[in-house]
């Protein structure tokens, strides 16, 4: 079973965990932004969105290109 919280920008996440695993019937505490959206200029640079941007330009060279690729979709949208 699962419990899923969801906290402000600022909380305390060290004190939370210290708190929730100290509580009788919590196996284990797991902290996760999964759900975090993100603005264009954040997605624009992280590494991933680079190598797909250069992977998309080299496929369209080669011509080996659709209007858009599966892993771009992926990445843009967080879907795995």
């Amino acid at each position: 079973m699962e419990l899923t919280i969801q906290l402000e920008d600022n909380a305390d996440i060290s004190f939370l965990k210290k708190m929730l695993s100290q509580i009788k019937g919590i196996k284990s505490v797991d902290i996760s932004d999964d759900d975090k959206t993100h603005s264009w200029e954040e997605i624009e640079k992280t590494e991933e969105f680079k190598k797909l941007i250069e992977q998309s330009r080299n496929q369209i060279k080669s011509g080996q290109f659709v209007e858009h690729s599966e892993e771009l979709m992926d990445s843009i949208f967080q879907r795995k």
